[in-house]
């Protein structure tokens, strides 16, 4: 988990929380900042702003409320929890080819990009595998197989319209919270530090001279920390954008019989991963890149994951094992607290 430090609010209107944070300058200075959120997603999705004028606080207030509305409507239509989503009527549809409105057909091309980007290990065709192991059931032909997952999506003129193999059914859940926390971070205005937290996966702007510590918590010790992430530009002038996210085994998981088993499920065997690596946290260029690269790390487990994680496009990446180990990437310490 990742946990940004901002203190305990003060009332708002139901399902609006307002606080300070703990954001500071570069030089070390206070820089209180507007912070909204509401229950979404299966936990909070919250906007946390440092407006460049003190002054304006109220309007940040209002700006954050238009976001969180934003990401309300894109999670409406990309849940699988509710009968009227644009995803659970793409899954009951029983054609070949079904037509998808813009924003679950965006959604989606992220997930074929995500799959190139982890060479296959982040799968959204796997709602059959998941829900196979939630209740311990076998797992369905779209969950074992590679060649039965094969879908396309076409855009023309007319629309969007995906192409699978009949039942294939689709499961957006981490890949659509880091896709709606970059797409909100791009509708925001210009303030000194803006994250959009979509319950965990983070996108951050920053600009130069401010900066922005996060705790990436211990998951076996409540209160317990493992490192801290700084957040600063890497640029002198523009503002610099940021994902951080955290993936694991031990918040969604459950006992089937006399076995456990967990969400991230390997699309190799079409089961929960077996892995040694509890926990991943990735801080990358975007929210979905991060979330779909530590989702990677966790079902690679260790030792393959710290080669995956060795490459540009990855700042730095924490990993928590079964026993105990705290391991990172050489990239990491620059951006340790």
């Amino acid at each position: 988990m990742i946990d940004v430090d901002w203190p305990v609010p003060t009332p708002e209107p139901v399902g609006t929380e307002r606080s300070r944070s703990a954001t500071t300058d570069a030089s070390g200075g206070p820089a209180p900042s507007i912070a909204v959120s509401r229950p979404m997603l299966g936990g909070t999705v919250g906007v946390h702003i440092r407006p460049a004028d003190p002054g304006i606080g109220g309007d940040a207030i209002d700006e954050g409320g238009r976001i969180l509305d934003r990401v309300s409507a894109w999670a409406s239509r990309l849940t699988r929890f509710a009968d009227h989503s644009d995803l659970v009527r793409l899954n009951r549809d029983s054609h070949v080819v079904v037509p998808v409105r813009p924003t679950l057909a965006a959604v989606l091309d992220w997930g074929r990009e995500a799959q190139c980007l982890t060479d296959g290990i982040v799968d959204i065709a796997m709602l059959d595998a998941r829900v196979a192991a939630e209740v311990g059931a076998p797992v369905a032909v779209h969950g074992g197989s590679q060649a039965s997952r094969a879908w396309s999506l076409d855009r023309g003129k007319r629309g969007a319209r995906v192409r699978r193999p009949v039942g294939l059914r689709f499961d957006l859940d981490g890949v659509a919270k880091g896709w709606m926390a970059d797409r909100a971070l791009t509708r925001s205005g210009e303030h000194r530090l803006i994250v959009v937290d979509a319950d965990g996966d983070l996108a951050i702007r920053v600009h130069p001279g401010t900066s922005l510590t996060i705790d990436v918590v211990d998951p076996r010790t409540p209160g317990a920390v493992l490192a801290g992430i700084t957040i600063r530009s890497r640029s002198v002038d523009p503002p610099d954008t940021f994902g951080l996210a955290t993936s694991g085994t031990t918040i969604h998981r459950w006992t089937v019989g006399d076995r456990e088993a967990h969400h991230l499920i390997d699309p190799r065997t079409g089961s929960p991963a077996q892995t040694d690596v509890i926990q991943a946290t990735v801080l990358a260029g975007s929210a979905r890149a991060a979330e779909a690269l530590a989702k990677t790390a966790v079902i690679l487990g260790s030792n393959a994951a710290l080669g995956r994680l060795s490459r540009p496009d990855v700042l730095a990446a924490i990993l928590l094992t079964e026993t105990g180990d705290v391991l990172a990437t050489p990239e990491t310490s620059r951006w340790l607290a």
